[in-house]
């Protein structure tokens, strides 16, 4: 199974769902096999995990030639950074598709289906045109989620999101094409291969053009401030699902892409770039903590609270040294735990009210106390309780910015203040505050506990436990962190 383990992963929910829809099968069968589906997934990323040598290299690779004259591969592999990503992928999966158990579209479905065979196909590519072609896969579900499934102005924040991407994509596809043209030109043979283009030498404007290309992808999925006007009305419109899609696994892929390209083909130019995508997650930690606190929508006001956080992942990810890196990885899965149980709980309170709007909400706590707990566990999760993983990750990331210089330390240390701040602002008037609704609010059922409940489970293990879990990556990171050291001078 080992040779073949990655692309079942991948393509599983998609045979699925073609199988499903050439059989035109009825709603219900449609939702079992869905959820079967990532079931069956999440065990198969379960046996890749234990099988998975933290010492070793990139792993489990898969590589066959696909069009070759332009040396297009089928190039697939795992190391510690897809690992980490993929996990989050096949976790969060399964209570997603519990959450959607009333659905009755079934686009709906499909769509999902869809969805997690372009994230997974993205973070295992190892030939940068198949990435691109995953990393365009994923776009698809979410446009058609947010455009036909959405609410208020939900069709104007689908196409707002689907130009602003695809002004990313198409400049990574042309920093794509310049690279695999130049390995032509200095070996006369094609390769899009990752690890092919990391020897190519080329001048500083060169890779100074091309690396934009490929950062400006990056910056728009995560997004950095200043880049991000698509975010707050694409979560305010979008569907549940792809709210925590586009949270949990698509704002990661923006870093993620960050790391594996941008330190895996321009180490040095991203010293170039490093004060200026300081400079933007410096603000943004601050300018997205101060519009949660103003932001009446909960949907909106998390959008914002992912942008602050994401915008620290991204600091720690430039900062370049140990305690940052770890702490930005750490970040990525514990952070996608948090986030995607908040807006799960969000559409559980418009599920309920039919409205997620702060000033209309109030008194959940004295009327659903199995819902307060959930509720309040994932903000203030998010906001770095300690005991919870995000604590352990932020202040890793403080530490390595202290370590990197006094300033940036002293701003990123105000995060876990400001989250706090708007956290607790909210909780105080959503679930203390008077009672603004006549509805009868019902406490969460076993169904909604049973998908919640790993993601609260996970997130005290990271947090209680962390030594469980930095074993299976700090090797493989600290090696990856030593080479492109190396590879910058140590800069």
């Amino acid at each position: 199974m080992g040779d073949h383990i990655l692309t079942l992963i991948i393509f599983l929910p998609l045979f699925a769902a073609v199988v499903m829809g050439v059989f035109r099968v009825e709603t219900k069968v449609l939702k079992i096999g869905s959820f079967l589906s990532s079931a069956v997934t999440l065990l198969l990323v379960l046996w890749l995990t234990v099988h998975f040598d933290p010492h070793g290299g990139m792993q489990f690779v898969k590589d066959l030639p696909w069009i070759q004259n332009t040396g297009i591969r089928y190039y697939l592999g795992v190391d510690f950074l897809s690992l980490t990503v993929l996990i989050l992928i096949t976790l969060l999966m399964p209570p997603l598709y519990l959450y959607m158990k009333h659905e009755e579209r079934k686009g709906y479905w499909y769509n999902m289906l869809l969805l997690q065979t372009g994230v997974t196909g993205a973070v295992l590519s190892l030939d940068l045109v198949l990435f691109y072609l995953f990393w365009e896969t994923m776009l698809l579900p979410i446009f058609i989620m947010i455009g036909k499934y959405g609410n208020g102005m939900h069709r104007y924040n689908a196409m707002k999101i689907l130009l602003i991407t695809i002004l990313g994509s198409m400049s990574m596809l042309f920093s794509i094409l310049y690279l695999g043209y130049m390995y032509f030109e200095t070996t006369g043979v094609w390769s899009f291969a990752l690890q092919d283009l990391s020897h190519l030498v080329f001048n500083a404007q060169t890779s100074i053009l091309l690396a934009a290309g490929f950062l400006l992808a990056f910056v728009i999925k995560i997004p950095l401030v200043g880049f991000h006007t698509w975010m707050a009305p694409a979560y305010g419109s979008a569907p549940t699902p792809a709210v925590v899609i586009m949270s949990s696994i698509m704002a990661k892929l923006g870093v993620y892409g960050i790391w594996r390209f941008g330190f895996g083909l321009f180490e040095t130019t991203l010293i170039y770039y490093a004060p200026f995508i300081i400079i933007l997650a410096l603000i943004g930690l601050l300018y997205y903590a101060i519009r949660a606190i103003t932001e009446e929508n909960l949907r909106k006001m998390f959008a914002y609270s992912s942008g602050s956080h994401l915008s620290l992942i991204a600091l720690g990810l430039i900062l370049t040294n140990i305690y940052a890196w770890s702490g930005s990885l750490y970040l990525i899965a514990t952070h996608a735990l948090a986030s995607a149980g908040m807006f799960i709980m969000i559409g559980l309170t418009y599920k309920r009210f039919k409205t997620v709007q702060i000033s209309e909400l109030g008194g959940i706590a004295s009327k659903a106390p199995l819902f307060t707990f959930f509720f309040a566990f994932f903000a203030l999760s998010i906001a770095g309780l300690p005991g919870t993983g995000g604590f352990v990750a932020e202040l890793l990331i403080i530490i390595g910015a202290f370590k990197t210089n006094f300033w940036i330390g002293f701003f990123t240390a105000t995060t876990m203040l400001a989250a706090m701040v708007y956290v607790f602002w909210m909780l105080q008037r959503t679930l203390f505050g008077p009672d603004n609704s006549s509805v009868e609010f019902k406490d969460l059922n076993l169904r909604e506990m049973i998908m919640l409940f790993p993601l609260v489970f996970m997130l005290l293990l990271t947090g209680i436990a962390p030594s469980l879990f930095t074993p299976m990556f700090e090797p493989q990171l600290s090696a990856y962190l030593q080479a492109v050291l190396d590879a910058i001078g140590g800069l």
